[in-house]
């Protein structure tokens, strides 16, 4: 096992609660259509809180839950779709809101399942001595992607950040199982900024690739929200969170009916049920939060740790499964000791 342990927890969730009556006032829809679709009863949305400030929040306060000493930090590593900034990375600007002074810092792309890929990272980093501890904060203001003209999209995404400090003292990690299928990545886009420049005369090579094959499926992507093909994610993310929970447990030697906790990414009730039918166990070893959360990208799992941390589900020696899936396509779980 791998001595890079969760030292430390804190979160960040925005004041603004958005109810699906509220939903219903802007899209048609209703509390029932929402909730026994997606379990999703409300979701927090930025007031204007930047995405940078929601994250540091949540950083400062899993550096005091953990009592180590920022200057300690060797790493900063941040998860975000939605960053304030192309560049400085949010890691840099949280590195320097929590006064971890003598870390590097760098931003891990992977959407909603940044947080298990950043998890990895940091165990090798740490596993390898170039660092002690490791600070992981995800932080996401999905609002800014999200058209709230779409009610297949709107109801179901929030705002928010989590973030955690890892290092010895602590549990640690037993397997990890990382994937990507960018094959399949058309199911779920959002684009960035166009080609524009006072040169371009519109004769440039358009040329034949990935993204010539999503036009027929988003034919109307001319512009910056999300665009997700519904049942197309389910059908991955089901396959995608019971594939890599058991190639972990495979990996550590230890049954799947012997993890505590399932903390798996928050996009939906009905992908957290499916799971729990597939992997035979019951939904009571299950972490949600969907139902008051909404989808909060990446930051949905650490989001869940603290979670669990302050209502005292966090027991030591406990083993839990943390597992993520989203746009890229990108999956992929870890099992640690708690």
């Amino acid at each position: 096992m791998i001595e890079a342990g969760i030292l430390g927890t804190g979160s960040y969730l925005p004041d603004v609660v958005v109810t699906n009556q509220d939903m219903s006032g802007i899209v048609e829809t209703s509390d029932e259509w929402i909730t026994t679709r997606t379990g999703i009863s409300e979701r927090r949305l930025s007031s204007g809180e930047p995405t940078w400030f929601m994250g540091a929040v949540a950083a400062r306060r899993a550096i005091a839950a953990s009592g180590v000493d920022p200057k300690s930090i060797g790493l900063v590593l941040a998860t975000t779709g939605t960053p304030d900034y192309f560049f400085p990375s949010l890691a840099c600007i949280v590195q320097a809101e929590v006064g971890a002074d003598d870390a590097f810092a760098f931003d891990v792309g992977a959407a909603c399942s940044g947080f298990v890929y950043a998890y990895d990272i940091a165990s090798k980093y740490i596993a390898s001595g170039a660092v002690k501890y490791v600070l992981i904060v995800s932080a996401e203001n999905i609002s800014k992607l999200t058209n709230y003209a779409d009610r297949s999209t709107c109801i179901l995404f929030g705002d928010g950040a989590g973030a955690v400090v890892v290092g010895p003292g602590r549990g640690g990690v037993h397997s990890s199982y990382l994937r990507s299928d960018g094959k399949g990545g058309d199911v779920l886009v959002c684009r960035a900024l166009p080609i524009s420049h006072p040169f371009l005369d519109g004769t440039g090579r358009n040329p034949e690739g990935w993204d010539s094959g999503f036009q027929d499926r988003f034919p109307d992507l001319d512009d910056n929200y999300i665009r997700m093909d519904g049942q197309e994610v389910y059908k991955f993310a089901v396959r995608a969170v019971v594939e890599s929970t058991q190639a972990v447990c495979a990996e550590a030697g230890i049954a799947v009916s012997e993890v505590d906790h399932f903390v798996m990414h928050q996009a939906n009730m009905r992908i957290l049920e499916a799971a729990a039918r597939r992997l035979g166990v019951g939904m009571d070893r299950f972490v949600v939060h969907i139902g008051e959360m909404g989808n909060a990208s990446s930051a949905s799992i650490p989001i869940c740790l603290d979670n669990m941390a302050r209502d005292g589900r966090m027991k030591p020696g406990d083993k839990a499964v943390l597992a993520g899936f989203g746009a890229g396509l990108t999956y992929g779980a870890m099992l640690v000791t708690l």
